[in-house]
């Protein structure tokens, strides 16, 4: 019997994954990496009282019977910028003009804002509303305290994680280090891009593709040749592989006469895996080789991005001590029927359409393992179980979501 993808990613998280060591960074070159330190904030944010508004500062006592019909005249004591501090404090019957992100000056508790005002003469303003003490202004610490612990070990550093961290003035940051992850591609049939096709070959695209979804996943690839279909020569490329934290193959992992990788992985390590009740990607192999992880995934362009979600990026992304690994799970009504019927669970490559305030899942007609194009565009798997079907418009199906540009 088939081993279920929970089973085998349970299996494969079961392993005892070393943890990357750490490596400080400036902060636009930390973008993407996972934070290898808790972040604790020098400083209050803001670290001064200011105006969240164009308008003027006030005392709220002084605007609270103010009305577009009974307006209150408050004499202008001056205007407040931002960066610019007024050294005099607001008392009854005055106003500061004030700027948004402006420090809001003493004696002041709220600001009204500028749409609620009328200039009268040159030094006076009118109120023509009520505000409320604390009305329109950022308290001093408001964001985050002094002391507070900003950031986890183990967030990712996107755009607004950059920004805080500028916020309370570092400038470089403790990141854990890429896992190296080599990549072979196994088959006499290969050759690279730039070379001339000739009959019976085929460029090996997997490699590229493996790489640069490595590259989303957090790790460092590096591509190696790929390895005729001999033993002797998928044994000596394994091995030039086991510099690197993770080995990954595709190709030579079902039970063709010259699928050697599953052997070579049986005799020069250990096979925890092969096999797993999914469509695309069933022959995935997992198992130790030279001290490594090691994934055989599918020669198939489609089964080998697949399972490469399913099982590689989840190992990266545990080695990189993330929060969570696991992508979103939505159920979504179909947008149209789908007919397919398998005996293994289908992850069918899938836009999404919205349609008001309803999401729906639409999943690409042409789902062939080697129909590199249906990728193009896709934002989610949608997760068809075995043997269930067929699916009428408006039926519900869990969907996996990923990244279009990945």
């Amino acid at each position: 019997m088939l081993m279920t993808v929970e089973e085998a990613q349970e299996r494969i998280l079961s392993h005892p994954f070393p943890k990357m060591s750490t490596e400080r960074l400036p902060l636009l070159q930390a973008w993407g990496r996972v934070l290898a330190e808790d972040i604790v904030s020098p400083e209050d944010v803001p670290g001064f009282t200011n105006s969240s508004m164009d308008g003027y500062a006030v005392l709220a006592s002084d605007v609270q019977q103010a009305t577009s019909d009974h307006p209150v005249a408050l004499r202008i004591k001056g205007t407040i910028a931002a960066g610019h501090p007024s050294p005099d404090s607001v008392k009854h019957g005055e106003a500061y003009k004030i700027m948004t992100g402006a420090p809001l000056p003493a004696g002041a508790d709220a600001v009204i804002q500028s749409e609620w005002t009328r200039r009268s003469e040159d030094n006076w303003v009118l109120a023509l509303s009520p505000v409320k003490p604390g009305q329109n202004v950022r308290r001093q610490g408001q964001d985050i305290h002094r002391g507070d612990k900003v950031l986890e070990a183990g967030l990712v550093v996107k755009a607004p994680i950059v920004g805080i961290l500028a916020t309370i003035a570092r400038e470089d940051v403790l990141v854990y280090r890429k896992p190296r992850v080599a990549i072979v591609a196994t088959g006499d049939e290969l050759i690279e891009p730039g070379e001339k096709l000739e009959l019976g070959k085929i460029r090996n695209s997997n490699s590229y593709a493996l790489a640069a979804a490595a590259l989303a996943a957090g790790a460092d690839p590096v591509i190696l040749p790929p390895a005729p279909d001999t033993k002797e020569a998928i044994s000596q490329r394994f091995s030039q592989a086991s510099t690197a934290d993770i080995i990954l193959s595709s190709g030579g992992v079902s039970v063709g006469d010259f699928d050697w990788v599953k052997n070579v992985l049986s005799e020069e390590g250990s096979l925890d895996l092969w096999r797993v009740n999914m469509k695309p990607g069933k022959p995935v192999t997992f198992g130790t080789l030279h001290n490594r992880p090691f994934f055989g995934l599918p020669g198939n362009p489609v089964s080998a991005l697949v399972t490469f979600e399913l099982f590689v990026r989840p190992v990266i992304r545990v080695m990189l001590s993330v929060h969570r690994w696991q992508r979103t799970i939505l159920t979504l009504p179909l947008y149209e029927p789908f007919l397919e019927i398998h005996d293994r669970r289908h992850y069918v490559r899938s836009r999404l359409v919205q349609e008001g305030e309803k999401l729906y899942v639409w999943p690409y007609k042409k789902q062939d393992s080697a129909i590199q194009t249906s990728w193009i565009g896709a934002e989610a798997l949608m997760v068809v179980p075995e043997n269930s079907g067929p699916y009428k418009a408006g039926d519900l199906l869990p969907v996996m979501l990923i990244p279009a540009d990945v």
